[in-house]
């Protein structure tokens, strides 16, 4: 068993474990800080000094582990391979740390959930599980099953234990997400016929022809040869670097004349541009980009605090992950066709997020606005494909994810004492509760990109990149999102200006206490201040795992265009 299996199926025994206790024990917390902390022990022991040790002998993937899973007979169609398939890499590792780390904090934020806590722990560790499945899987069929996974127990954090409007918002969250999906798994269905195993390819046709000894590479010379490979031989595959492009951007184990064959129409469109944008439709929702955002303040707001914690930290990075990974990974033209309204479509979430944030009066629903225009340059860095572009989004959807899991947890600390999220009803907040206003502080000076803070770092490689992108789009979108970084400074400056100076005073009905922090609430918020602060001033840390792999995934990328 490897050390990714270990890593990912932690939290399904926290879950057995769980299942054989009655609904009224106490220890389910327990069990799910156990399963949560030994993840993080795996992590720090095993995953990272392996990847970090593998990264400097090669590039590609580490930590792999590639075992038979289902293997069908297709007849005269040769034979159809679904592998479990992991491995990282470093568009995929910083995706598994903040995995590890949200989750625990989501399990330490949760410490006082008293409504069925047996299912509620349940449901979060499964989402734990399939969230981390979807950032190591390498086969298409294991990522899209780990994606779906990922919609249940969402859906039901939200519906079970949301707020008022609690079962609209997981109901157009579920809606959402799934019209993306379906029309992934008609890509993914089409690729698996387009694509060859060329490993398994090779033994099935020297099984069938003893007397020859055929390689790998001998298969693909033969696949794009004049007389081609006879459909009997094909083994079918579902695994993503097989679908990808190799050295000189050639696709040495597509099928000539396939679905997703280069050149091939579909519907009167190029078969794998049409591709393309429908898997970065379903994608996109998931940023979520605008306009496809809607479903996203109705879920935060109505989430409770771990959830929204998990859903901002988390599962928006599964969009930027899949497109990346998925969509340019394995239509980089389309990637390159499209750069132009990417970027568009980045900047309008960066200034529409922005400008709808500064309206909110509710703390939670600004946060929510702030994660769309945040996730905005995400797209902006990907779409310039220059290695500093696509390092920032990386980067990007990292410290995003550090500093929202943060704010959300503060938008939860007050909503406990006072169950009101309404920024006016707080003033002078300073003068009771100062470690609570610090940590906002430096958290609101992260998001908006304080120098020496992290999100800094990452929105000033995406500019970088986008300046220097060579003909992808027009300079003026980079130009654009630095105006999105100035509303976002305005928003949180004005926020914090009602909400902690002047006379304290609290618009609540009863007048409830307003403590400050407790030894919990450190616990949870003090760590992610620490790594704004260490990932601002050292972003190497960041940047030194992931620089190989973004060189060369741009370098695959534009080998194809040319």
């Amino acid at each position: 068993m490897g050390i990714l299996t270990i890593l990912v199926f932690l939290p399904l025994l926290g879950m057995l474990a769980m299942a054989f206790l009655p609904s009224r024990a106490k220890a389910f917390r327990w069990i799910a800080l156990a399963a949560t902390l030994a993840q993080a022990v795996v992590l720090v022991v095993g995953v990272i000094p392996g990847y970090l040790a593998g990264k400097g002998a090669s590039q590609g993937y580490f930590l792999t582990e590639n075992s038979d899973w289902i293997r069908m007979n297709l007849g005269k169609m040769g034979q159809l391979d679904i592998n479990y398939q992991l491995g990282v890499d470093g568009i995929s590792i910083l995706m598994v740390v903040l995995t590890v780390i949200v989750m625990l904090v989501g399990v330490i934020s949760s410490w006082n959930q008293e409504q069925r806590p047996k299912a509620y722990y349940m449901l979060f560790l499964l989402l734990n599980m399939s969230t981390l499945g979807c950032f190591v899987a390498l086969d298409f069929f294991l990522f899209y099953l780990f994606y779906e996974f990922m919609l249940l127990p969402m859906f039901f954090l939200i519906g079970i234990w949301g707020a008022e409007r609690k079962e609209y918002a997981a109901i157009k969250f579920f809606l959402y997400t799934l019209f993306g999906s379906v029309f992934m798994l008609l890509i993914m269905v089409g690729l698996s016929f387009s694509f060859i195993d060329p490993v398994e390819s090779a033994e099935l046709f020297n099984q069938m022809n003893p007397s020859q000894a055929v390689t790998p590479d001998m298969l693909q010379a033969m696949l794009h040869s004049g007389a081609g490979l006879t459909a009997e031989f094909q083994v079918h595959t579902f695994s993503m670097h097989h679908m990808m492009a190799g050295p000189g951007g050639q696709f040495l184990n597509m099928i000539p004349g396939s679905i997703f064959a280069l050149g091939n129409d579909l519907l009167g469109m190029d078969a794998r541009l049409l591709a393309f944008l429908v898997l970065f439709l379903g994608f996109a929702i998931k940023i979520p980009m605008v306009p496809f955002h809607t479903w996203l303040p109705d879920a935060h707001v109505q989430a409770p605090t771990a959830v929204s914690v998990v859903l901002a930290g988390i599962l928006l990075k599964v969009g930027g992950y899949g497109i990346l990974r998925i969509c340019y990974g394995i239509f980089p033209e389309g990637g390159i066709h499209f750069s132009w309204w990417i970027a568009l479509f980045g900047v309008i979430s960066i200034i529409y997020g922005a400008m709808v944030a500064m309206s909110q009066k509710d703390f939670k629903s600004l946060i929510a606005y702030s994660s769309i225009s945040h996730m905005g340059y995400v797209l902006l860095g990907i779409a310039s494909l220059d290695p500093a572009g696509v390092n920032g989004a990386i980067l990007q959807m990292f410290n995003h994810g550090i500093v929202s899991a943060a704010l959300f947890l503060l938008v939860g600390v007050v909503y406990d004492r006072t169950h009101d999220r309404r920024i006016a009803s707080y003033q002078g907040l300073w003068s009771q509760m100062p470690g609570y206003a610090t940590v906002t502080l430096i958290s609101f000076a992260a998001s908006f990109g304080l120098p020496g803070l992290n999100s800094f770092v990452s929105e000033l490689l995406v500019l970088l990149g986008s300046f220097n992108q060579v003909e992808m789009f027009p300079k003026i979108f980079a130009a654009l999102a630095v105006f999105g970084i100035l509303l976002s400074a305005a928003y949180y400056l004005w926020t914090y200006r009602r909400m902690f100076f002047g006379t304290f005073a609290v618009k609540v009905e009863g007048n409830p206490a307003m403590p400050d922090l407790n030894r919990r609430e450190y616990l949870m918020l003090i760590p992610l201040v620490v790594m704004m602060l260490v990932f601002g001033l050292l972003p190497t840390l960041l940047t030194g795992m992931t620089d190989v792999s973004v060189s060369d995934f741009v370098v695959r990328v534009l080998e194809v265009a040319n």
